[in-house]
C-alpha cells in the first residue's frame, strides 16, 4: 500500500484539505483527513482532482490535425468536404500506422488530464477489404497498454453509405462489416480485454446502419448491459434527409422506437428541437459534446442551457482530436452558450462557480458513458485515477476553494498539470526527459511526413 498526502483534494462533497490517500492494487483503499503528512514516508501533492473521461475519440483522426484547414472552395467547405480528406487519410493507413497515431493521441490525452478514453472505432478492414482485421483492435490495445490510459474499446457497426441503403463508396468499404462479422469481432475483443480496459458497443449513425441491423446490436447491448454509443443529428443535412425518409426527426424517431436510458450515449445531438431535448433529458441518457471538433467542422452548437435546465446528463470528448484538452472543451461548452445568449455564466448554479459545476457534470456523464459505476469521483474503492496540479502556477494565485475550479477551467493553464496517476501508477511526461516518449514522437512525425505529403 502506498500513501500520499494531498494538501487539497476535490471529493464528491467538494474540496477537502490535508487528506491522506492510501492506494492499493490500483484503487483508492482509504481517504483520511489529517493535519500533517508523515515525514519521509508520504509524498506531498499540491492540488488533486479526479481523472477525466474522454467519452468520444477517433484516435486515427489525430493525424489530420492542422491538415484540413485549406478548402478548394472555402465558401462551401463543410463537414462533408472534410470527410473526403478523412477518407484520403484512411486510404494510407495500415495497422502499424493506426498504432503509432493512437499511441501519440493517448499520450497527449493523459498529459492533459484524460485518464480513460472511449475509442469509437469503426475502421475494421485491412487494405484488401477481405475481412475484419482483428490486428487493428490489437494495435489500439497495444497503444493503450504502452501509454497507460484506460481504454473503453467501442466497436462500431457501419453498413451503408447513407439513407435508403445507399451503396458504400470505395473508401467507406474499409468500415463495413456484416452483422455476423461484427458480432464475432465483438466476442473476440471482449475475450481479450482485461481490467482496467473494458468494452462498449455502438452504431456509427442512423444513416450508416439500417433498422434491422440496429435492432440486432441494441439487443446485444441490452443483454450485455454495456454502454451503447451512436452519432446522431450532427449535421442539419442529416436531420433533413432522415425526416424525408422516416417522417420524423432522428432523435424523435430513436426515442419513439428504443428504450433509450442511462446506458446510452448520444454523440453530438446538435440539431434537435425543444421537444426532443426535453424528452432526451428525461431518459437520463448521456449526450457527448465535442465543442472543439463541432466548431472545427462547422456543425453547430448544442442547446446546452435548455438541456441542463431539464436535468440532462452530458459529457465531453475530443472526437477528431483536432486538439486534445478537456479544459478547452469545458471552456467552449460555456463560451458557446455565452455567444448564443449574449450573457455570462450560462451553464451554472448559484451554489458553485461555473467551472466547478461543469466539471462535476462531466464527471458523472463520463462515468455513465464509459460504464464506470463510481460516478467518476475520488472515493474509497474507486480506481486511483488522479490529476495533480501545481499550486505554484500563476493561474491559481490568490484563489480559494470557491473560485479554484473557475481558475482551473477558464484561466490560462499552460503547464498547470504537474502529474497524472492512472490505476495507481504515475504517467510519464515528455518534460521528464522520457526516452520512450521522445522516440515515439519521432516515429509519429516520420509517419505523418510519409502519409500526408
Amino acid at each position: 500500500m502506498t500513501t500520499y498526502f494531498a494538501k487539497k483534494i476535490f471529493l464528491e462533497e467538494g474540496w477537502a484539505e490535508n487528506v491522506h490517500i492510501s492506494i492499493n492494487k490500483g484503487s483508492i483503499a482509504k481517504l483520511s483527513i489529517e493535519k500533517q503528512k508523515t515525514p519521509s514516508i508520504e509524498d506531498e501533492l499540491d492540488i488533486v482532482i479526479p481523472g477525466i473521461t474522454n467519452s468520444h475519440s477517433h484516435s486515427f483522426q489525430r493525424a489530420l490535425s492542422g491538415f484540413t484547414e485549406r478548402g478548394s472552395n472555402r465558401s462551401n467547405d463543410t463537414f462533408w468536404t472534410w470527410r473526403e480528406k478523412m477518407y484520403q487519410l484512411v486510404d494510407n493507413l495500415d495497422t502499424r500506422s493506426i498504432y503509432t497515431i493512437a499511441k501519440q493521441a493517448y499520450f497527449e490525452m493523459m498529459m492533459r488530464g484524460y485518464t480513460t478514453v472511449v475509442e469509437f472505432h469503426y475502421f475494421h478492414r485491412d487494405n484488401q477489404n477481405n475481412h475484419i482485421n482483428n490486428d487493428i483492435f490489437h494495435a489500439l490495445l497495444e497503444a493503450a497498454n504502452e501509454s497507460g490510459i484506460n481504454l473503453v474499446y467501442t466497436p462500431i457497426l457501419y453498413q451503408r453509405g447513407g439513407f435508403k441503403d445507399k451503396e458504400l463508396t470505395k473508401e467507406q468499404k474499409k468500415f463495413y462489416s456484416t452483422i455476423k462479422e461484427f458480432l464475432g469481432h465483438y466476442s473476440y475483443a471482449k475475450s481479450i480485454l482485461m481490467d482496467p480496459h473494458s468494452i462498449a458497443i455502438g452504431a456509427h449513425s442512423l444513416r450508416a446502419v439500417g433498422e434491422d441491423a440496429l435492432k440486432e446490436i441494441v439487443k446485444l447491448h441490452e443483454s450485455e448491459q454495456i454502454p451503447f454509443h451512436i452519432h446522431i443529428a450532427e449535421q442539419q443535412q442529416e436531420v433533413d434527409e432522415f425526416k424525408c425518409t422516416h417522417g420524423e426527426r432522428p432523435v424523435e424517431w430513436l426515442l419513439n422506437n428504443y428504450d433509450v436510458n442511462e446506458n446510452w450515449c448520444l454523440v453530438h445531438a446538435t440539431h434537435i428541437n425543444e421537444n426532443e431535448l426535453k424528452k432526451l433529458a428525461q431518459t437520463k441518457s448521456v449526450v457527448c459534446l465535442c465543442p472543439t471538433t463541432e466548431a472545427n467542422l462547422g456543425d453547430g452548437i448544442f442547446q446546452l442551457k435548455n438541456y441542463d435546465s431539464h436535468g440532462g446528463y452530458f459529457t465531453i470528448g475530443s472526437d477528431s482530436n483536432i486538439s486534445i484538452d478537456p479544459f478547452e472543451e469545458l471552456r467552449w461548452l460555456e463560451y458557446s452558450q455565452r455567444l448564443i445568449h449574449q450573457k455570462r455564466n450560462i451553464v451554472s448554479e448559484e451554489s458553485m462557480g461555473t467551472g466547478q459545476y461543469l466539471f462535476k457534470k462531466i464527471l458523472t456523464g463520463g462515468a455513465l458513458s464509459s460504464g464506470q459505476r463510481n460516478n467518476g469521483h475520488i472515493k474509497e474503492g474507486a480506481p486511483a485515477n488522479l490529476i495533480v496540479l501545481s499550486d505554484e502556477n500563476a493561474s491559481l494565485a490568490g484563489h480559494k476553494n470557491e473560485t479554484l475550479f473557475d481558475a482551473i477551467v477558464f484561466s490560462n493553464h499552460s503547464e498547470l498539470i504537474h502529474k497524472v496517476m492512472i490505476n495507481g501508477e504515475w504517467v510519464k511526461f515528455p518534460s521528464q526527459e522520457n526516452k520512450e516518449i521522445k522516440k515515439h514522437k519521432k516515429s509519429y512525425s516520420t509517419l505523418l511526413g510519409r502519409i500526408l505529403n
